[in-house]
């Protein structure tokens, strides 16, 4: 399977791979490969990667999904904060990758989650593998369930589907955004502002190809609210309110707002002598439950080094 695009090109004498690198927030490696497999045509012709754009040239295809190796269940113990028939709620530790890929073929939340629930419930006819929650790019035959998804690095709250139909009724309502999502960080510096909001377009970062970044032009519309719980030493605790969901959204913004999340070696200044990981949290998840209609509201505890960080600073602006 694959997801279509059509784009009016909007400027000239761009190369095709950049141009398509930003628009699509793929790498140029990624785009490459799909104009030499076939999947892009400009102006109904197969071009070259390197072919230069002009204004209003139609460019059309397909990103292929990727396909990875089978997915086994594994016995990975889970901290589940909610179950019922439909759905249940896992409280993600950090360093645990939530999809398979050829470099994360075990040990993930997939692997987990199938392990839970057991193969056979949990993958049925493979239809799971088709639901997608916002920007999420599916791993054919390796979702079981999951609609949305966190960092490596991040912990908290995500959501699993137990099938097909929850599925995609809790995907509708991430791509609708009618799921409010409060996320906690640490971050560097103190803002002036006790709450401010950042609109800026994400997209690949021109230069740095495996980072994101606000971009004046391309990328896709992102907006973050955010509100200051405590001020410290030189950090501060923030609430994160994103109202969409791009790839690495509050990392993103609040680096580009001079707030880099505490530990985020990608996006921080100070990150390796702070933190072990980006202290940000998938805080609570509020939402109607998609087959009994009731209010949801999800909590995951704040983790351990994220308060022992906090106490230490405390105590050092004393």
């Amino acid at each position: 399977m694959a997801d279509s695009f059509r784009i009016v090109c909007d400027v000239s004498d761009v190369r095709l791979d950049v141009f398509l690198s930003e628009k699509l927030s793929l790498t140029r490696t990624k785009v490459k490969e799909m104009i030499d497999g076939g999947h892009v045509r400009v102006d109904g012709r197969r071009p070259k990667p390197a072919m230069r754009l002009k204004e209003r040239m139609e460019i059309e295809g397909e990103v292929p999904r990727e396909t990875v190796p089978d997915v086994a269940p594994e016995e990975i113990p889970l901290d589940i904060l909610y179950e019922d028939d439909h759905f249940l709620a896992i409280n993600k530790p950090a360093g645990m990758v939530v999809h398979p890929s050829f470099g994360h073929s075990s040990g993930t939340l997939v692997n987990a989650v199938l392990g839970y629930l057991g193969e056979k419930q949990a993958m049925g006819d493979g239809s799971w593998a088709t639901g997608n929650g916002e920007d999420t790019k599916t791993v054919a035959g390796a979702r079981a369930g999951i609609v949305h998804r966190l960092d490596k690095g991040t912990t908290g709250v995500i959501l699993v589907a137990r099938d097909e139909r929850t599925q995609e009724r809790l995907s509708v309502l991430f791509k609708d955004r009618k799921v409010r999502k409060t996320y906690r960080a640490v971050v560097e510096g103190v803002p002036g502002l006790d709450s401010w909001t950042v609109e800026g377009n994400i997209g690949r970062h021109p230069v740095e190809r495996k980072k994101m970044a606000v971009l004046r032009s391309g990328g896709r519309q992102a907006k973050t609210d955010f509100k200051v719980l405590e001020r410290l030493d030189g950090f501060s605790c923030i609430e994160a309110y994103p109202a969409t969901g791009r790839t690495h959204q509050i990392r993103v913004h609040l680096s580009h707002a001079g707030y880099p999340v505490v530990g985020d070696e990608t996006y921080g200044r100070k990150a390796k002598r702070l933190a072990l990981r980006p202290l940000l949290h998938a805080y609570r998840i509020e939402f109607t439950h998609p087959v009994t209609s009731k209010p949801v509201t999800i909590e995951a505890p704040v983790p351990g080094d994220m308060v022992d960080f906090l106490e230490k600073h405390r105590g050092q602006g004393r």
